[in-house]
């Protein structure tokens, strides 16, 4: 049962850093920053053009410090604003969605505290 939990340790640590990660690189050469720049407008975020550098950069930062376990108990709260930010403007009204982002986040909060 030890290596069970184990293992469901290290599972975890790899998707949640693949979550952000992930996320950062589709915005990067799939989405495009202009895209996500114009995504971020349209929620009334000023500034939508850096913002959206700033997310991307974030998301592809926290997943490889995610990755490579640094200072985790920091790092896990990008993620956290991240993903509560999307919940509330991204994804109001789509109670699933909401209800996922709001998980990981407190996943990635429970991820952060263990360390």
């Amino acid at each position: 049962m030890e290596d069970a939990k184990k293992y469901a340790g290290y599972a975890n640590w790899v998707l949640l850093a693949l979550v952000m990660l992930v996320a950062g690189l589709l915005k990067l050469f799939s989405i495009k920053a202009s895209n996500v720049a114009g995504m971020l407008e349209g929620f009334g975020f000023p500034a939508s053009g850096v913002l959206a550098w700033v997310l991307i950069v974030a998301e592809i930062g926290s997943g490889v410090a995610l990755l490579a376990r640094w200072q985790l108990k920091y790092v896990t709260w990008i993620p956290v604003v991240i993903l509560v930010v999307a919940t509330f403007t991204a994804h109001w009204g789509n109670w699933v969605n909401m209800l996922v982002h709001l998980a990981l986040a407190s996943n990635y909060l429970v991820f952060g505290l263990m360390e």
